[in-house]
Order: structure tokens, then C-alpha cells, then sequence
């Protein structure tokens, strides 16, 4: 699974130039043909395919920042339902209103977890997220609820230790 690194951008530069040098020396050297002719095309064929690489990045970045802002504002509107469950006003198993809240959770956590698998989600990012789930769902963790949701497999796979 490759995963959306941001901090990526900092190596196209870098690709570039070792690239071009290498083709260039290539190009240039008299046992291997010298062909300079070839120099402008080969750095433009080079240049075009770096560029390619970086607006793909900065596509992929677009994603994550809308998908970042959709996600955190649906956790912003869970937050306080949430926090409660964490803060160990739950005894037993949750309430309805907790288990439609903790089901919308639920959803948001796979939806998040689906994206960072197909790598639309910066595996920093991801960590933080799954750290706070965590927190959610370790409450949860001997209730009937968590166990029949554990096994439901309607999550994407998404699954907490």
C-alpha cells in the first residue's frame, strides 16, 4: 500500500536535475554515440514527465485537504457525544442515541480508513486519527455492541486492535 506522503514535493527538484544529468553525460559521452542533438528533446521528454509526477501530487494533495476539511467537520459535529462516551459517562451498553452517534462514528472512521488504503491520506495524518478511535473505542470494548460490529464487516475492512 502506497500511502500520500506531502513532504514529497521536496524530491521533484532533486529527480530532475539527477535525471537530466544523467542523460546529459549520456548524451554527451564520445564512446556512446555523442549525440547532442538529442540533449533538448531528452530534457524536454524528462521535464514533461517530472511535471506530470508533480501536478499528480499536487491532484492527490487537493484530495487529501478536501477530504481532510469534509472529515474534521463531521467529527466536529460528533465531538461532544463522543467525548461523553470517553470520559466514562457509558456504563453497559450505549444508549440509542449513543449507538447512532457511535454507528455514525463508525462510518466516518471507515470512510477515513478506506481513503488512507487507497493512499488519498497522509499516513501522519492517519496515525493521529486512528489514535483518537482508539481512544473512542477502547470504552467499548466488552459491550455486545462492539463485538457484533467487530463482525459485521461492514467497515471496509477497517478493524481496531
Amino acid at each position: 500500500m502506497t500511502t500520500l506522503k506531502l513532504q514529497n514535493r521536496r524530491w521533484y527538484p532533486f529527480i530532475f536535475l539527477t535525471t537530466v544529468s544523467a542523460v546529459a553525460v549520456y548524451l554527451l559521452h564520445p564512446k556512446l554515440g555523442n549525440k547532442p542533438e538529442l540533449l533538448l528533446p531528452a530534457f524536454g521528454a524528462i521535464a514533461g514527465f517530472i511535471f506530470f509526477l508533480y501536478r499528480q501530487h499536487l491532484d492527490e494533495t487537493k484530495l487529501f485537504k478536501d477530504l481532510f476539511v469534509q472529515f474534521n467537520e463531521r467529527y466536529d459535529k460528533m465531538k461532544d457525544g463522543l467525548n461523553e462516551i470517553v470520559d466514562g459517562t457509558l456504563k453497559g451498553e450505549p444508549s440509542e442515541a449513543q449507538r447512532k452517534l457511535l454507528f455514525s462514528y463508525l462510518n466516518l472512521c471507515s470512510e477515513e480508513y478506506l481513503f488512507y488504503k487507497a493512499g488519498y491520506i497522509d499516513h501522519e495524518v492517519w496515525e493521529s486519527w486512528r489514535s483518537g478511535m482508539e481512544d473512542v473505542f477502547k470504552r467499548l470494548r466488552d459491550s455486545e455492541f462492539w463485538k457484533t460490529e467487530q463482525q459485521n464487516g461492514s467497515y471496509y475492512g477497517f478493524k481496531l486492535k
